[in-house]
């Protein structure tokens, strides 16, 4: 007996032609970001002698999370092109920014306190974040923000400002 084949639609398949390609560049602006960083800068206008505003991690691997954070800085610094700060350990070891990124990162300058990242852009812009360690409870992480940002706490503030991770 002959058999007849028919061919059907296969319907459970994923569709791959969108993802074909060569890969992305590296280079910025990045991807959109994974995850919104915890981030305050102080008004344009407004200077002060010491940071322009603060940076909360979401984790003690602050390098996973620079890609993030130049994404949300790029508006106002342009593209990065530096970064000078006092990476830990485990921010060298899992590095995710690489040379074909366009930023040279360097460890800290001559009296750069260890808790001050300088980010410099490709015009000569350049910004200074207090970084504030992942592990800092929500209340004391918001204050510190705040303060660096010039922006004042609310009189009956019970909760941050700042979103807390999940």
């Amino acid at each position: 007996m002959t058999r007849i084949s028919t061919q059907r639609p296969i319907t459970n398949h994923f569709d791959m032609t969108r993802n074909t390609g060569p890969p992305r560049s590296n280079k910025q602006p990045f991807r959109t970001p994974t995850r919104t960083p915890r981030l305050l800068l102080r008004e344009h206008s407004t200077r002060s002698s010491q940071v322009d505003g603060a940076w909360w991690p979401w984790t003690a691997n602050l390098t996973a999370e620079l890609h993030d954070l130049i994404s949300a800085l790029t508006p106002r610094l342009g593209h990065t092109v530096r970064i000078d700060f006092d990476w830990n350990a485990v921010s060298l070891t899992q590095r995710r920014i690489d040379h074909d990124d366009g930023i040279r990162m360097h460890g800290p300058g001559h009296n750069q306190p260890p808790d001050v990242m300088h980010l410099i852009g490709s015009d000569g812009a350049s910004l200074t974040l207090l970084v504030i360690p992942a592990n800092t409870p929500p209340r004391h992480a918001d204050r510190q923000m705040r303060q660096a940002s010039g922006k004042p706490l609310p009189p009956n503030a019970t909760t941050p400002a700042v979103e807390t991770p999940p």
